[in-house]
This record gives structure tokens, sequence and C-alpha cells, in this order.
């Protein structure tokens, strides 16, 4: 008996084979988007650059007309693919000072700015940087490091600017006239945006000086800080002080000191209140000083005498004690210290009931 026969099995539909060229497509579509998206991301950059230049040259030409001049042996742009970079070799600048223009001159000034971010600009300049005044007198700032930054709203007003050095040192002809561990000033309009006020704040580290000799307070490098918040500044552009001086008068300027304070050796002191200047030109304010080591300056002005010499010694803790009078107990650096009230009108700098020295007009 013949056994019965199995079914076949079914078959399937044959699936078509996968086109050759959607196979290509995938393989070299990337490849295309990314060509793609490099030239138009280069033209984008080329564009911008020339578009960075351009505004160099017409801020340049804007401040030719005002008297400040900004000048490159060679000057080049780079920074290709995600910043600007400008680049100037041999930079000189031109500024209107009082008895005649200052000229400065650096080896090697860049300004970078990121192609996401362009208006924050950061800076960095090759030392030394040679000025000369009007008379033909140099003077020479060198440093290890230095940069600046510059910020702009995006209403195209500034922002805020800082600069830094890393061990700075300012010579004279061949006198020396001070160096510092670190130097960096920063300043930014208010954050309210309001017209004419600015915040200031600077520091320096270790500073010495040959005057520094001549000031009997404390012993070593000094140190000091600055927080004060400026009304009544106008044009932030570079000009003569005395100009600078009297528009701010005019304008009925104040400076609001939140924070004055030095520190050298064993000597510390800080000062805190409001400054300005009158219509003559003479400074006007009142201040809170706070000072520590005032025995220690009373000393080093009278000397605490011979060993022995019972009168030195007398007049030293009279005079020291007499200082302290002025003033009233207070507290710095959770160490005992003596408030003085300290005053200015018209130009004289009393401390308590006592008038000192007369500051002449600043313009």
């Amino acid at each position: 008996m013949t056994p019965p026969m199995s079914p076949l099995p079914s078959r399937s539909p044959e699936t078509p084979p996968p086109s050759r060229g959607l196979s290509r497509w995938g393989v070299f579509l990337p490849v295309i988007l990314l060509v793609v998206l490099a030239a138009g991301w280069s033209v984008f950059w080329f564009v911008a650059a020339g578009k960075a230049t351009e505004a160099a040259d017409a801020w340049i030409a804007r401040e030719a007309k005002r008297g400040r001049t900004y000048a490159c042996a060679e000057r080049d742009t780079s920074g290709f693919p995600f910043r600007i970079e400008l680049s100037c070799t041999g930079a000189t600048a031109s500024l209107p000072a009082d008895g005649g223009p200052i000229v400065a001159t650096a080896p090697r000034f860049v300004a970078v700015a990121q192609i996401y971010d362009p208006r924050r600009l950061i800076g960095d300049v090759r030392g030394p940087i040679e000025v000369t005044d009007a008379s033909g007198r140099k003077a020479t700032l060198s440093f290890a490091t230095a940069q600046a930054s510059v910020a702009v709203s995006s209403d195209r007003r500034f922002d805020r600017t800082s600069i830094a050095l890393t061990a700075p040192r300012l010579v004279a002809g061949a006198d020396e006239i001070g160096a510092a561990k670190h130097l960096e000033l920063h300043l930014r309009r208010a954050p309210d945006g309001s017209d004419g006020v600015y915040d200031l704040a600077a520091r320096v580290e270790e500073a010495t000086s040959p005057a520094l000799a001549l000031v009997p307070v404390g012993a070593g490098p000094l140190s000091g800080e600055l927080q004060i918040e400026a009304r009544g500044v106008g044009d932030l552009a570079p000009q003569p002080t005395s100009e600078r001086l009297r528009a701010f008068a005019e304008a009925g300027g104040r400076l609001h000191v939140a924070l004055a304070r030095v520190t050298r050796g064993d000597v510390a002191a800080e000062a805190k209140g409001d400054l300005a200047l009158n219509i003559e030109g003479r400074p006007e304010g009142k201040l809170t000083l706070t000072a520590r080591g005032v025995d220690q300056l009373v000393q080093s002005l009278f000397g605490a005498g011979e060993e022995g010499n019972g009168k030195k010694d007398l007049l030293s803790s009279l005079l020291g004690a007499g200082a302290k009078m002025l003033g009233s107990p207070a507290t710095l650096d959770d160490r005992p210290a003596t408030a003085y009230p300290v005053r200015i009108a018209n130009g004289r700098l009393s401390v308590g009931p006592v008038k000192l020295w007369r500051s002449p007009p600043l313009f």
C-alpha cells in the first residue's frame, strides 16, 4: 500500500531585493549633509569675521575723530571655526591728556570673541607696554600676563569690563615706581541700568614701592581693596583728567565708598562713606576710618626713645592716647581698633575736631 503523500509546504512570496540606489543614499546622505553644514558654517564664519573687521575699522575711525588714535603695524583675523580672533602686532594708542597726548605701545594685542557670544570680547596683551607723555618722559609697564574682557548689552551699550595683571612692574625712566604680585580692576554698569551709575572694584596683592619706605606705617608689602559706586559719570571714553573731573562735579557726581582697605604688616585701615567734588574742584564728604596699629604708627613717628629714656616713652604714650581720643573703640579683623570720623569740607580734611591740610582744586 502506497503511503499517503505529505502536503508540500506553502511558499511565501519572495521579498524583493533591496534597492541598490536607496542603499547608496543611506551611506552618502550623512556625509553630504556634513559637507553642506561645514560649507554653510564656513560661509557664516567668514561673514561674521568680515563684519567684526568692519566694526573694528568703524570704531577706530570714530575714535580718531575724537582725538584718540589706534593703529597696528600688522593686523590679522583668525580663530576658525568657533571664535573670531583679531590680532594686532605693533599696537599703538595715542590718547588725550593734560599737557598733551600720551602714546602707548605694545608688541602685540589680541582680541577674541566666541562665535556664539559676539557681545563679549576677551583681550590679551603681550608686554611690555611703553608709555610716553608729551614732554618725552617714558614709563614701562611689564607683567607676566595681562588679560581684559569687555561685554556689551543687547542694546550695544557698555555692560562691564575687567582687567587682570600678574606680576606687574612699573618703571619710569631708570626709577622703579612699584610692583605687585597681582592687580585687578572690575567696572560694570549699575545692575538697574541707571545712566551714569557704575560699580568699581579693585584689588592689589603684595604691592611694593620705594615710596613705601617713606611711610612710617607697618612693614613689608601693601595689599588693598576698593569697592565704590560712582554716580554722575558721563562718557567712559578716555579724556584728560581735569575735563573728566569737571564734568563729574557739574553733574553732581558722588562716590559711595562701600570699602577702601589697606593692609601692611600688622597695620590695617578701612574707610567707608561718601565723597564728591564741589564746583570749585575741591573734595567734599564724610568717611569713617577704622584702623588698628595706631600705637605702632605713633612709635614710628616719634620713636620710643632709647632704653631708659622715660620722657620719650611718656610722650609717645600721651600722643597715642590723644590719637585714640579722637575716635571711638572698634574692632578690625577681630582685633582692637579705633574708628575715626573724617570730614572733608571745601577741600579741608578734619579728623574729629582737628583740622589738617587742605586739598587744592583738582581741576
